[in-house]
Order: C-alpha cells, then sequence, then structure tokens
C-alpha cells in the first residue's frame, strides 16, 4: 500500500516529462533529498504548477509508491525565497546548485534544511558566509585551525568560526583578497567531493562584468 507523507520542502530543480507533468528535486527537512513526480501540473489550471518552482519552498503532500514519490498537493510556504534583486537570485543560485552537487538522498539533515532556508531568504549579496555554514554542516569543512587557514590572521578566522556556528548574517570581517581564498577553498571542497566545478560563480562573473 502507498504510504501518505507531508513535508516541508525546498524546490531546488524541475523538469517537465510527459505531456504534461512536472519531475522535482526537493530537498525535504523530513526526509532530505527526494526526486518526485507532479503529474498534470503543467495544465492550465493547475494548483501544483505555480508552487512546484526553483527556489519556492512548499508544503508538498506525497504518496511514496514502490518505484517512488507521488506529489499530490503542494501549496507555498508563508516564508518565501526572497529572489527580487538580482544579487538575490545569484546568490540563492550557488547554494542551490551546491545542495544538487553534494547532497545524497533520503538523509534528513534538519539542521542544514534550517540553515538553506536561512541562506535563500538572505539580503546579503554574498551566499560565500552560507557555502561555509552548509560545508562544514555536510562534514566537509575543515576547521580554522589547520593548515588551510594559515594566512587568516585571528578576526578572519574568528568571522569565519561564526558562520560556521551559524551566523552567516554576521559582518564580514574579510579583506578582498582573503575573502577570494576563502572563495577558493570553497571550491575546491566542492570539486573534490562532486569531481566538478560549480557553473554558477563563472555566469555570475559574466554578467556582473557585462551590467
Amino acid at each position: 500500500m502507498p504510504r501518505s507523507l507531508s513535508c516541508d520542502a525546498i524546490v531546488l530543480a524541475t523538469y517537465n516529462v510527459g505531456e504534461a507533468d512536472r519531475f522535482c528535486i526537493l530537498f525535504t527537512r523530513e526526509y532530505g533529498k527526494i526526486a518526485a513526480r507532479a503529474s498534470a501540473a503543467r495544465r492550465i489550471g493547475s494548483k501544483l504548477g505555480s508552487a512546484l518552482l526553483p527556489f519556492q519552498r512548499v508544503q508538498v503532500e506525497l504518496r511514496e509508491w514502490d518505484n517512488g514519490y507521488v506529489i499530490t498537493g503542494a501549496r507555498r510556504h508563508a516564508a518565501c525565497v526572497g529572489t527580487e534583486t538580482l544579487p538575490q537570485f545569484l546568490a540563492a543560485s550557488e547554494i542551490i546548485e551546491l545542495l544538487l552537487m553534494l547532497l545524497e538522498e533520503g538523509e534528513p539533515l534538519p539542521d542544514l534544511f534550517e540553515s538553506v532556508v536561512e541562506g535563500l531568504r538572505s539580503e546579503t549579496s554574498s551566499p560565500l558566509p552560507h557555502t561555509v555554514r552548509i560545508l562544514h554542516l555536510l562534514g566537509h569543512m575543515p576547521s580554522t585551525d589547520m593548515p588551510h587557514f594559515s594566512t587568516f590572521n585571528v578576526d578572519e578566522k574568528g568571522c569565519i568560526e561564526e558562520w560556521i556556528r551559524g551566523d552567516c548574517e554576521k559582518s564580514p570581517m574579510l579583506s578582498a583578497e582573503t575573502e577570494r581564498t576563502l572563495s577558493s577553498l570553497c571550491e575546491s571542497i566542492l570539486s573534490d567531493h562532486a569531481g566538478k566545478k560549480q557553473r554558477v560563480p563563472g555566469i555570475k562573473k559574466s554578467m556582473m562584468l557585462a551590467i
């Protein structure tokens, strides 16, 4: 018998399948990363269509079958992702891409879910503090007493430690050079664990040069 589930989820990505269905990659608070199909979500008048879009935080109703999940209902959460400006959109895109590259399916990570929600709602243009926090929660970020941070001063290490603990809205105390060094470290960690580089930072750099 299929099992009915209800969960708080962030839509990481969607893909159109068939004539009117939508295949969704979700990061849920209760079940971690899952893939689910929404039948007829792209038909005119479908209540699922407007809710099941990337960056949205939704409450989803699921039916779990032997061959996967089917979405039977979805409504947008009151606290939706802030992507009103281009910098916000690009920062959110980096966070989403990071999750798609690193998350394993079916592993509940409630602390990470809360951190991601905070990151996606942030009004700052840099996703770096949240990237540091996410990598830490996934067990990939080295501690600041490791050789990776030998060129960082005490204040800079303190700032990074605040980010690791979850205070990602703390005003950065990093010089432009140190921020570039930290960004390169995060990119290297991501590449080592995912086997490829993020695309969004390069796109963001090209867009900023064109503006």
